[in-house]
């Protein structure tokens, strides 16, 4: 095989708890999320510290390492999270492989990326599987708290797309299992990025901008970097202290990663869709009146009830864009405009 892999598993223990799994289905991709880490470091970890959360395989510049026999559960993936269920008919604990990227420090990105993939074609193969959908990143299940393997891959500027093709690559040349588009290298977009950029990196800054509370309402995540992916990013830049220039370089996108982990949105007034007038009560109808209050439209109280000062607001912040209809009723148009609002404030 081009890469060794070693084997070296912990003991048994509240991180290896020694049963067995329903069989392979899928792959979940992570990275370790604490650079400089390495394979090793993550393994000696998890033996003596046992946390209640582990993952069959560490990878880094030296190492392909299987902690945990491919066999057995590993803990990589919340519970509570339904998306694997619905996906997969089955828990990612007990039907998927853990693969963890260890990246940073003295790690050589190249390295390691090259021995992600390679695993990765290497499962693929083994357990014959499709790489299209059969391969999952960690932050596709649990989006609100979890933003890998992007985390990693993201830094170095490469997409999930770019991943997802070089996995390919690797499958027809080791492996020789042909895949569609397997013949499209994936390659890495040079940070820091910027106006007139585009592809699937980009896309995906895009989809973190919005998920972060910083609507994208005229092109939305399209894959190009324009004027308005510029400004959404210099607003986020100024909201952090960083240096306000419009470029995602690694400072830039290590903060956005930050703020996506520790709370999946920097949004400190979220809204909600539907339509809402009236006679309409309860947590969303505060949640209009705080973002109306933000943007010095006072409804006279947060109180939840959608009465006559409420409509009011609504009515007097609906003025000021000849787009809107001065009626007093918040819908999906009234959010857009007080979205962007509340952005430019930010």
């Amino acid at each position: 095989m081009k890469y060794d892999i070693t084997r070296d598993y912990i003991e048994i223990g509240n991180s290896r708890p020694g049963q067995s799994n329903d069989g392979i289905s899928f792959i979940v991709s992570h990275d370790t999320g604490n650079p400089g880490s390495t394979a090793y470091a993550n393994r000696n970890y998890f033996n003596n510290t046992q946390p209640f959360a582990s993952a069959h395989t560490f990878i880094d510049d030296q190492y392909i390492l299987e902690i945990i026999p491919l066999d057995e559960i590993a803990y990589h993936v919340r519970t509570e999270v339904t998306g694997d269920n619905r996906r997969f008919g089955n828990n990612a604990n007990e039907a998927a492989i853990g693969v963890e990227l260890a990246y940073g420090g003295n790690i050589n990105f190249e390295e390691a990326y090259e021995r992600y993939v390679w695993y990765h074609a290497y499962l693929v193969n083994r357990y014959n599987l499709d790489p299209d959908s059969d391969i999952i990143a960690h932050s596709t299940l649990d989006p609100s708290r979890r933003t890998d393997p992007q985390n990693a891959l993201h830094r170095n500027g490469l997409s999930w797309d770019t991943f997802l093709r070089d996995v390919k690559n690797e499958l027809r040349s080791e492996f020789g299992v042909e895949t569609d588009d397997s013949d499209v290298l994936g390659e890495a977009i040079a940070l820091p990025i910027g106006i007139g950029d585009e592809g699937p990196f980009v896309e995906e800054i895009q989809q973190d901008l919005i998920r972060t509370g910083y609507s994208l309402p005229l092109f939305g995540a399209d894959g190009i970097y324009g004027e308005e992916t510029e400004n959404a990013i210099m607003r986020f830049q100024r909201r952090y202290d960083l240096k306000v220039d419009g470029l995602v370089g690694p400072v830039t996108l290590d903060k956005l990663n930050e703020v996506l982990n520790e709370g999946g949105t920097l949004d400190s007034f979220p809204l909600p869709s539907g339509i809402f007038q009236q006679g309409d009560e309860g947590e969303e109808v505060k949640q209009i009146q705080r973002a109306l209050q933000q943007v010095n439209f006072n409804p006279q109280g947060i109180d939840g009830i959608y009465g006559p000062n409420t409509e009011d607001a609504v009515r007097r912040f609906q003025s000021m864009y000849a787009a809107l209809v001065n009626d007093g009723i918040y819908g999906p148009e009234t959010r857009r405009f007080l979205r962007m609002e509340l952005d430019d404030r930010n």
